[in-house]
């Protein structure tokens, strides 16, 4: 259950956050990317309505009532968080400027992205060689933290402690791939998936690039699997 800090965190967004915007129609689930206008507390959320492409291509389920998900990562707290809800369209407005107004929600679903907190994921990635760029193993993330996380997949020939890899996640949505090095730690079978290892990976990042590279994958998870 949300507590009155989450609800104080949507309140208190700045203005122009980034905003990940999810329609959801019969046939599909239409990802849309705007800025936040503003909040008006226990009423409603204005987002900015976007001009691009996917904008146009969405402009026939743009209207009332319409149900949205909306996510967006709030880094302005010590310790940053993704906010995301289900809620409804309340009104187009085309005067004044070309806005979306959001209805204020009754629940709201967080994710802390705290340093040592292992966020369980679902998210597909592969490790690659360093020095060929030949990948030696496919297969998916299974959780992450700003540390690092566990990647399950095939098992890789000659694996040796403490050897680097390049860990490769490709964000469909936002045609973007995220690439960082990572060192595994240690590997163990996936007890019911024969041919299935486990492999502990740290980041090797500063600190920001790392929680950049959490909140990306995070927000690619939470839009593959929406919460209705």
């Amino acid at each position: 259950m949300p507590t009155e800090n989450d609800f104080n965190s949507l309140d208190n967004l700045a203005c122009s956050t980034d905003v990940h915007l999810q329609i959801l129609t019969p046939t599909q689930a239409i990802r849309l990317r705007s800025k936040l206008i503003g909040v008006d507390a226990g009423r409603s959320i204005i987002l900015a309505h976007g001009n691009d492409k996917a904008w146009a291509a969405a402009a026939p389920f743009i209207r009332e009532r319409q149900s949205v998900i909306m996510r967006v990562v709030n880094s302005d707290e010590q310790d940053a968080n993704i906010l995301a809800f289900r809620s409804s369209i309340q009104k187009v407005i085309s005067v004044v400027g070309r806005w979306l107004i959001i209805d204020y929600p009754k629940a709201l679903q967080t994710v802390a992205l705290r340093q040592h907190s292992r966020i369980p994921i679902n998210v597909s990635a592969s490790l690659i060689c360093t020095t060929s760029n030949e990948v030696v193993s496919k297969g998916d993330l299974r959780d992450i933290s700003i540390k690092g996380g566990a990647f399950v997949g095939e098992e890789i020939a000659g694996f040796k402690l403490d050897s680097q890899y390049k860990l490769l996640v490709s964000l469909d949505e936002q045609n973007e791939t995220i690439e960082a090095l990572v060192t595994l730690k240690n590997q163990q079978e996936v007890e019911g998936q024969a041919g299935q290892i486990q492999y502990g990976v740290i980041l090797e990042a500063e600190a920001t690039e790392a929680e950049t590279m959490v909140q990306k994958v995070i927000l690619h998870h939470l839009l593959q699997n929406p919460k209705h």
